[in-house]
């Protein structure tokens, strides 16, 4: 999942790119997350999951690596058992 949200974040500093990569990103990991039955976009964590596309549509601020942010924050609370 963190090369996904890595690369994901790499292409985001393209401009027009960012939309496409954006959406991508979120099918990927979505689908991702559904075969290891985590799941970063369930009820407990859908603020994170909107605040990070809500980032990533923001010019110059998308160069923050949210996804990458996102990803690391899921799999750290799935480990605390959050």
């Amino acid at each position: 999942m963190y090369v996904v949200a890595i690369i994901g974040d790499l292409l985001s500093f393209i401009p027009v790119v960012n939309i496409v990569t954006d959406i991508l990103t979120m099918m990927i990991l979505w689908m991702m997350c559904n075969g290891r039955n985590k799941n970063i976009f369930s009820n407990k964590n859908r603020a994170g999951t909107l605040l990070t596309v809500l980032l990533e549509a923001i010019p110059f601020v998308s160069w923050i690596p949210t996804w990458t942010i996102r990803v690391y924050l899921a799999k750290r609370d799935d480990a605390l058992g959050a």
